[in-house]
Order: C-alpha cells, then structure tokens, then sequence
C-alpha cells in the first residue's frame, strides 16, 4: 500500500474543516466591507494597516487548512 492508502482521515475532521472555511469565508464579505468604510476616512499608514486586515484575515484561514492537513497526515 502507499503512504496515501495507509494513512487514515477522519470524517468528523474533514467536516470540521470544511465547516471552518465555510464560515470564514463566509465572513470575509462583512470585514471588507468594515475595512472599506472606515478606510475611507483614513489616509497614510493607517490606511494601508487597514486594508492589509483582510489580507491576514486569508493567511489566518489557510494556515489553519495547513496546520490540519499536516496535522493529519502525521498521525
């Protein structure tokens, strides 16, 4: 068997997961629309911290996708 066959994925995890990013991603609209409102009245560094919030935002979400899928397969 390969290293794929053997390893053994919980179902109740990949659901969890999925659940996860559907409510995140289902999120994401809301805060952009906060950040465009209240980066219109802000200009400079604020501004560009501001608008760099959905982008963590993002990378918070797929790091968690990450630390599952190695999560699993170590197991």
């Amino acid at each position: 068997m390969s290293e794929m066959a053997s390893g053994n994925i919980d179902v109740r995890s990949i659901i969890g997961v999925l659940v996860v990013l559907i409510v995140g991603l289902s999120v994401l609209p809301i805060i952009l629309d906060a950040v465009a409102t209240a980066a219109a009245s802000l200009t400079g560094a604020a501004q560009t911290m501001l608008n760099l919030i959905p982008l963590f935002y993002v990378i918070a979400l797929l790091l968690a996708v990450i630390y599952w899928a190695v999560g699993t397969t170590k197991k």
